[in-house]
This record gives structure tokens, sequence and C-alpha cells, in this order.
């Protein structure tokens, strides 16, 4: 599987490190973005990541991407893509109990989004 690159993978870290759910330095420049734990399976820790408009009253994601990390290697794995202006959603990677069913190409598609999302991120938020 693929993983964030070095740069990405910084930047979610210290996402991770302001231990806030929501993250909005831009003075309404640019969408907040939202992180969140979402689970906990065996070796992986799973994160969201989105930021949200509103349609009608709804929030949409636009986009949100789930991430697991790896908690002997301490990699990022982008395995989830959903768009809901777009009425996009993929999933690259599956994790179920008779083991872990993986679209290579799709999930390399999901990182090389992800590493320049991050580094857009950091940029818009002032992460350094």
């Amino acid at each position: 599987m693929k993983t964030l690159d070095r740069r990405a993978a910084e930047i979610f870290r210290k996402m991770l490190a302001l231990q806030t759910t929501k993250i909005d330095n831009s003075d309404g420049t640019y969408m907040p973005v939202h992180i969140e734990l979402i689970g906990r399976i065996d070796k992986y820790d799973f994160f969201s990541l989105a930021h949200y408009g509103q349609q009608n009253g709804d929030a949409m994601r636009d986009p949100e991407m789930l991430f697991a990390l790896h908690n002997e290697t301490r990699q990022f794995i982008p395995y989830y893509y959903r768009n809901d202006y777009c009425g996009i959603e993929q999933n690259s990677v599956r994790w179920s109990e008779d083991g872990i069913f993986l679209n290579r190409r799709l999930q390399a598609e999901h990182t090389s989004f992800a590493n320049q999302w991050l580094r857009n991120i950091a940029a818009q938020q002032g992460i350094q």
C-alpha cells in the first residue's frame, strides 16, 4: 500500500498534535479542516479529515478522506475519498476478518491527492 510522503505525514502529525477537531486559522478565507479519530482495529488507528460546506441546511463533505495510521510503522495510509457535491465515494482499501482488500490503482490515486491536499491545508491554515 502507498503511504503519505514525508512532508504530508509531517503535516498530518502536526495537525494531530494540535489536539483539536477543527482547525480554522484563515479568518474565513478558506474552509476549516476537521480531523477526528474514528476507530481502532488491531494495528491501526483510523482518522477522518474533511472540509464541510452547507447545502439546503445539510453538511456536505468537500472532500472527506479517511486514513489508517499503522501503529508500528507510524505510516499514514489514505484509503477513502468522498465529495458530496460531486457524488463521489471511493474506498480503495477494506479491512475485514478475512484480511485486507486493496485496489492498488485507486489507493495510489488517493495517496497522490492526499499528499497535495495536506500541503494545501498547511498553506491555508498556517501549519508550519
